[in-house]
């Protein structure tokens, strides 16, 4: 286990979107840089589990297997993902207790309606062969600033519970200065 939060209805007036992306490769990345992050081998999975019915979530199928068309480079530089619709986007629709896994370098968005209750456990799992990219699509998000502090006591003495936590701390603490010096591995995507 990688990353693990929990996505939420948003507290807006309004709905909104991500723009269309890929996580791990910036939109202005050219059609051969892109090509050779999509040949690498995948070492991660990113996946979501519905506590409630959920639509939030949008794919372009087949998408992770090759680099932007000239349309769908546009689309995800456009500041505002509704000013153009994605071709060959579908809703990927969650019942209570669906999980979808899938390559974070899909192209994808979220689309939040605060009218609609959210709850979905989002995460990835990975091995650390995954090397920098890894890296930094987990401790991005803060994970390393704090990960090091994080105190599994309440797991009990000696327990193998407890010793697996804390051996999956340590291995994302030496993630980090591997691949960041002092926690500082940089973001897969700006804005």
């Amino acid at each position: 286990m990688e990353l693990f939060n929990m996505l939420v209805r948003p507290d807006s007036d309004k709905k909104w979107n991500l723009v269309w992306h890929r996580d791990d490769i910036p939109p202005s990345a050219t059609p051969s840089e892109e090509e050779g992050v999509l040949k690498r081998e995948a070492w991660h999975a990113q996946w979501n589990l519905a506590l409630y019915r959920d639509e939030a979530l949008e794919v372009v199928p087949g998408s992770h297997l090759r680099a932007r068309t000239d349309v769908e480079r546009r689309i995800t530089t456009l500041q505002n993902g509704d000013e153009e619709e994605m071709p060959g986007a579908v809703k990927v629709i969650l019942e209570p207790g669906d999980v979808v896994f899938y390559d974070s370098n899909i192209l994808h968005r979220g689309v939040y309606d605060p009218a609609v209750e959210r709850m979905t456990l989002h995460g990835s799992v990975g091995h650390v062969r995954g090397s920098e990219a890894r890296a930094r699509n987990v401790l991005q998000h803060g994970v390393g600033v704090y990960v090091a502090d994080c105190d599994f006591g309440c797991l009990g003495g000696e327990t193998e519970e407890r010793a697996v936590a804390e051996g999956m701390r340590e291995r994302l603490v030496a993630m980090g200065r591997e691949r960041g010096g002092e926690g500082d591995v940089g973001y897969s995507l700006e804005g």
